[in-house]
């Protein structure tokens, strides 16, 4: 027969007891490796802190893509700018060839960038095309394309209790003709760049299905960011809007919230 073991077990309210052997104190070595490395974090934060005060080093630049921060709904060009730096990709609408259905409208998801990540705006719109795809067979027989891009794209709108169809939710719509990108250009080069920064698989595209970079020459703009209707900007207030200005508090954009069902005229 196999000896029992006896457990005794703690009662509620009993005081514990410490059966088990007396603890290891932590070494002298132990313990200035911690304190180094406590020191070593706080004066890297003090660094980071005080450096551009002191003239150490430049403070990384920001932009209204980095901080999404809106401008006024009433400064158009501005907001429209903003739009085109913040989107990743738009919703591109062409004239379809496909021949049931030949001159329809047609649609589709295009990634986007105006710029490297991080970078100031440019407001031109770079993006790759293949012809084993329909949009860019779509712009070889017919080059005017126009994209629309929302504010909820990456759900600023949703998550402040705005339907994305509701005027106060930014839309764009630009309108223009692509453009293909000599590749043997600068421009080629930054839009690239721009592409490459924001969208990495794009590596992928360019040596596998034969992309090329395109752009679009803008022709007109609309942007609807409130009620009453779009309004439409030039393509020089446009091109000479600066999305990073800093906006006054008294001019910050405020989002009325939803409409309820019992404000809502039927």
């Amino acid at each position: 027969m196999t000896a029992q073991t006896t457990v005794t077990y703690q009662k509620f309210g009993e005081p514990a007891t410490n059966d088990s052997p007396p603890q290891r104190q932590p070494s002298c070595a132990v313990l200035v490796v911690v304190v180094l490395l406590a020191l070593t974090m706080l004066s890297f934060t003090l660094f980071l802190t005080l450096g551009p005060i002191l003239g150490l080093y430049s403070a990384p630049y920001f932009t209204a893509f980095d901080k999404d921060d809106p401008p006024p709904h009433t400064e158009y060009a501005r907001m429209a700018r903003y739009l085109v730096h913040k989107a990743e990709w738009v919703s591109m609408g062409t004239l379809s060839t496909v021949e049931e259905i030949k001159g329809y409208p047609m649609v589709n998801i295009i990634s986007v960038a105006d710029s490297e990540r991080g970078q100031k705006s440019t407001g031109v719109m770079y993006f790759y095309l293949t012809m084993l795809d329909y949009t860019a067979q779509d712009l070889d027989k017919d080059n005017r394309l126009t994209v629309m891009i929302s504010m909820d794209e990456d759900l600023a709108c949703t998550k402040q209790g705005v339907d994305p169809m509701e005027p106060t939710c930014g839309r764009l719509m630009i309108s223009g003709k692509v453009v293909k990108i000599d590749p043997s250009s600068d421009e080629f080069k930054f839009g690239k760049a721009a592409m490459y920064s924001r969208h990495p698989a794009a590596k992928i595209w360019t040596n596998t299905h034969n992309f090329f970079l395109c752009k679009m020459d803008i022709v007109q703009i609309a942007v609807l960011d409130y009620y009453g209707g779009p309004h439409y900007v030039t393509v020089e207030d446009y091109m000479a809007a600066d999305p990073d200005k800093k906006t006054d508090v008294a001019n910050k954009r405020r989002i009325p919230a939803r409409f309820t069902s019992e404000e809502l005229d039927y």
